[in-house]
């Protein structure tokens, strides 16, 4: 086996990522750094209103030596994952990298889920994911180029929150889906894997969520929250031919936190 350099092994040029939920918050990040590997990059965002944002972004990922595609996907909907994958296949040729990122993250008390509640957090997050990986890899099957998943869990597959049990467990069948499906699709030379973040930084955090970014910074080790670019990496890692001979595992990116004392 030819060992491939550090510099080409982080260098994308010539091949497609699809990162669902591409066009706002933790997605911008990934997809800024796939395009700055050289990949092709196509940003997916879900509704009629947010194309324009979405389009005006994905003309910033342009460099001159690769393409940018924002293409509308309701990941719930199959017909659109399909519709997807099949533009992406004749305006790009095939998918290489796929980054389940899209979800939602609602909050509500136990007693107060109910079925259309329960269905909504678990399409979004885990059948979503599920179909966009069964789709993408039904094209690079076909390619024969093999390719990688990246699924976003969370640190929150293990660990309750309160008032987000649903959401916990759409994460920890996020994180076993993982598992499964880098069974599933190893003798396609196709890996799957996972990044659990952390509390992420943002901007709207303290006025959202007032004392969770002091609660969780004494909680962290390393002191901090989790910035977008640390997930973004570990992606970069998992897509690379640095990570060529790894599948199925869940990389936590969170300063520690699980480690560390639950209180």
């Amino acid at each position: 086996m030819i060992m491939a350099s550090i510099k080409d092994a982080l260098n994308f040029k010539g091949k497609t990522a699809v990162i669902t939920g591409g066009n706002k918050g933790l997605g911008v990040t990934i997809a800024r750094r796939f395009a700055e590997a050289g990949a092709n990059v196509v940003i997916t965002y879900f509704s009629e209103e947010m194309k324009e944002d979405a389009e005006c972004f994905a003309g910033t990922l342009e460099n001159g030596e690769n393409k940018a595609l924002a293409l509308k996907l309701d990941v719930r909907s199959r017909e659109e994952i399909k519709a997807m994958v099949k533009a992406v296949e004749e305006r790009l040729g095939t998918i290489d990298y796929l980054i389940n990122n899209a979800g939602i993250y609602p909050h509500k008390e136990f007693f107060e889920v109910d079925e259309a509640f329960w269905d909504a957090m678990m399409d979004a997050n885990l059948k979503g994911a599920f179909f966009c990986t069964q789709e993408a890899a039904r094209l690079m099957k076909k390619h024969q180029n093999g390719g990688a998943v990246v699924n976003i869990v969370s640190i929150n597959a293990y660990r309750h929150l309160p008032d987000a049990t649903v959401y916990c467990i759409s994460k920890a069948g996020t994180d076993m889906m993982t598992k499964c499906l880098a069974v599933e699709l190893a003798p396609y030379n196709i890996r799957v894997n996972g990044v659990a973040p952390g509390l992420l930084d943002d901007p709207n955090l303290d006025k959202n969520a007032p004392g969770w970014r002091e609660a969780y910074e004494r909680r962290a080790p390393l002191g901090r929250l989790v910035q977008p670019q640390d997930i973004a990496d570990v992606c970069l890692f998992y897509c690379s031919e640095l990570s060529s001979f790894v599948t199925g595992e869940v990389t936590a990116v969170d300063g520690g936190v699980l480690q560390a004392k639950a209180y």
